[in-house]
């Protein structure tokens, strides 16, 4: 199998599926009577409309450019229209840009964050965003939202008419889940540094044909100090961006940020720090529906079949092998784990623990909306897989300080 520097030469050329992957895909869907039925699950994602926005359509001229060109403008026919519209958007984005620049650069340099950011940590489907939505949840606290991570070049002088008049453009839930999504709603910070034109692993799935870019972020050890330091001060311009325009402390999140607790603890001396972890037999499949569902809705070339499972393992292992490295440098009042499982037994409980270790303050300010956010979240339903048993040698084998660290039993069979 290709490795994870190589795993971009795979063939775009048509939509077959091969044998294997295809006997994946059903195994992991699960089968009649078992999980869910194979026919249910092969039913693509939820509908995303042709009108709906593409991440990179929140790009400057000089982003999207920059991509295009690293790119080799390998867009594929059938997404010319995707291209062609973007490249009509983003000198829009520029000009907006401009204007931010020109009102709040100077109140942006000047703002001051409310209090330490709070960064909610652990591997892609692994329960990040309901953890985040919760600690959202507080009056006292403000995450970047899905509009200010699109439009991170310019929402202060955009939000309110996006907000006002465009909410159409968005589909009810994510491609992938049973996530509600809205302009408003909490979003991971990555996905700023993206539409910002800093490199980003998330940029993979513009072109899922190429080799995967900015793989040196996901542990930033083999970044030049010149690169570290673009990419922090972008950072921290984001986060007080966010925080002028909502003066609350910040709760962010990033999956990628796991592997950087050592770069953002240095950033922000104070940051808390709380992860979450599930049983990794469902966080391969799931980050594997969760990139595919991506690659339909985002990329720029027909999605090849495979090489996820790979890229994922990988990525994780990069992620974790740093996450290990340097967790112990933070004190216990700055990083909490938890378990997804737990979380979602008990969501109050959980709130109520991670407040307390991590000195968030009185629980007693947000108990009431988190009490009904997780009373209407009882229904919620999660996919469930089921798949071979070559991958769970692979997840065992990759992950096995994950295993060891966060004690979830290794299957036999």
């Amino acid at each position: 199998m290709p490795t994870i520097k190589s795993m971009g030469q795979r063939d775009c050329r048509n939509g077959t599926r091969p044998a294997r992957l295809t006997a994946f895909r059903n195994d992991i869907c699960g089968t009649p009577g078992v999980v869910s039925s194979v026919a249910e699950n092969e039913r693509r994602f939820h509908r995303y409309p042709i009108w709906a926005p593409r991440y990179w359509g929140g790009m400057t001229v000089s982003g999207w450019w920059g991509l295009l060109s690293r790119n080799r403008f390998a867009v594929h026919p059938s997404r010319m229209p995707w291209a062609i519209l973007i490249s009509a958007v983003v000198p829009f984005n520029s000009l907006l840009a401009l204007l931010q620049c020109i009102l709040f650069s100077r109140k942006i340099n000047k703002t001051q964050l409310c209090g330490p950011p709070v960064f909610v940590i652990g591997h892609w489907r692994s329960g990040t965003t309901y953890l985040q939505e919760l600690l959202s949840l507080d009056p006292r606290h403000a995450a970047p939202t899905t509009l200010q991570t699109y439009a991170a070049n310019h929402f202060l002088v955009s939000q309110w008419f996006v907000t006002r008049f465009l909410s159409w453009m968005l589909p009810a839930r994510r491609p992938m889940d049973n996530v509600e999504i809205s302009w408003n709603s909490p979003q991971e910070d990555e996905w700023a540094m993206s539409t910002m034109g800093l490199p980003a692993p998330y940029q993979k799935i513009a072109f899922p044909c190429n080799s995967p870019p900015a793989l040196d972020y996901l542990d930033m050890d083999s970044l030049s100090p010149a690169e570290l330091d673009r990419w922090s001060a972008a950072l921290v311009s984001f986060f007080k961006a966010v925080t002028l325009k909502t003066g609350r402390q910040l709760i962010l999140k990033s999956p990628h940020h796991t592997g950087r607790i050592h770069v953002l603890s240095r950033l922000f001396p104070d940051a808390r720090f709380v992860h979450i972890s599930r049983d990794p037999y469902t966080l391969l499949p799931s980050t594997v529906r969760m990139y595919r569902a991506f690659e339909e809705t985002q990329s720029l070339q027909v999605p090849p079949q495979e090489g996820l499972e790979r890229y994922v393992l990988e990525t994780g292992e990069r992620v974790y092998h740093s996450y290990f490295r340097h967790r112990g440098e933070l004190p216990n009042n700055r990083l909490c784990e938890v378990t997804f499982e737990e979380l979602t037994q008990d969501s109050v409980g959980t709130m109520e623990k991670i407040y307390r270790q991590l000195e968030l303050g009185d629980f007693g300010v947000a108990r009431p909306a988190v009490e009904e956010y997780a009373g209407r979240r009882e229904n919620y339903q999660k996919n469930r897989y089921l798949f071979p048993a070559e991958w769970k040698s692979e997840i065992q084998t990759h992950w096995k300080d994950y295993f060891d660290h966060f004690g979830y039993p290794r299957q036999t069979e």
